[in-house]
């Protein structure tokens, strides 16, 4: 009996049809892989705006318990010996770098957060690292881009004008420094910033200063940055303002974008003109 042959299936793709699929997978990931990189992006900022807020309500309600009384901003001069010292009390003590000799395990302790005056008005450590921040420690060296260690516990720090240490004589002369809530008259609290995310390599005590100048006519900029503002969202960082608004602000300064120095010697814009110096210095003081 003859039997009529049964037709050959293909047992798989043609190299023609595998170029094909390989081909718009590509294209999907060219696509989709920056749009999910801006959506992880954007997520980060939502928590590090969330973030700042806390920090700055729990700053509001401190000083509404203490008669209008503005926390102590300490530098790393003014700082406990331990953080169960109950000495030179601060909004959130402890150093994430080395300054003189060695921190130890202050980067990664978050007991120097607890000791913080405000900390009991936001009873969270996570609020104070934006979570965009790559740093990491591992005693005794940071690693400022990330690697062996853990993370850091603090990327943000207050404006230095704000009840800074009482002993720090390195403030401009004729600029406000602002000890009460009455105080905060000119620029206003809503103009007024109150805590940034501070550059990795540039981060060390909670004090972030940056002097104005004045011209005999108006608020000018400092020729030189001394402490820097992250930019790892994207060239942009968070601040949080005295209102309890917070932001991310983007920066244009290249020398704010590249910063890789962990000198507090004063950097030179490398904008011209300086906006990104002058627009923050217009929002840390006013003149008296």
């Amino acid at each position: 009996m003859f039997t009529k042959p049964r037709p050959r299936c293909s047992g798989g793709f043609t190299l023609i049809e595998l170029l094909v699929v390989i081909a718009i997978i590509a294209i999907l990931a060219a696509i989709l892989l920056p749009v999910l990189a801006r959506a992880k992006q954007q997520a980060l900022g939502v928590r590090c705006i969330s973030n700042m807020r806390q920090l700055a309500m729990a700053w509001i309600m401190y000083y509404g318990d203490n008669k209008g009384a503005l926390p102590v901003n300490g530098d790393t001069t003014y700082q406990p010996p331990t953080p169960t010292s109950n000495t030179d009390p601060q909004w959130c003590p402890g150093l994430m770098a080395a300054v003189s000799g060695s921190p130890g395990t202050q980067p990664t302790n978050i007991l120097w957060l607890e000791a913080g005056v405000i900390f009991p008005y936001v009873n969270n450590v996570g609020v104070y690292c934006c979570p965009a921040d790559p740093s990491t420690y591992n005693d005794p060296t940071e690693y400022y881009r990330g690697g062996p260690g853990v993370p850091r516990v603090r990327s943000m720090s207050m404006n230095g004008y704000l009840n800074g240490d009482p002993n720090y004589d390195g403030y401009a002369a004729k600029f406000t420094i602002y000890r009460h809530e009455a105080d905060l008259v000119f620029p206003g609290a809503a103009n007024l910033w109150l805590f940034i995310d501070e550059n990795p390599f540039s981060i060390n005590d909670g004090f972030f200063i940056n002097n104005p100048v004045w011209n005999g006519v108006s608020l000018s900029p400092n020729t030189s940055w001394t402490d820097c503002p992250a930019s790892y969202h994207n060239g942009a960082g968070g601040m949080a303002f005295c209102d309890g608004h917070a932001i991310i602000k983007r920066w244009r300064d290249p020398t704010v974008l590249n910063w890789n120095t962990t000198s507090h010697a004063g950097q030179t814009p490398g904008q011209t003109p300086d906006t990104d110096l002058t627009w923050l210095l217009m929002q840390t003081t006013a003149y008296k």
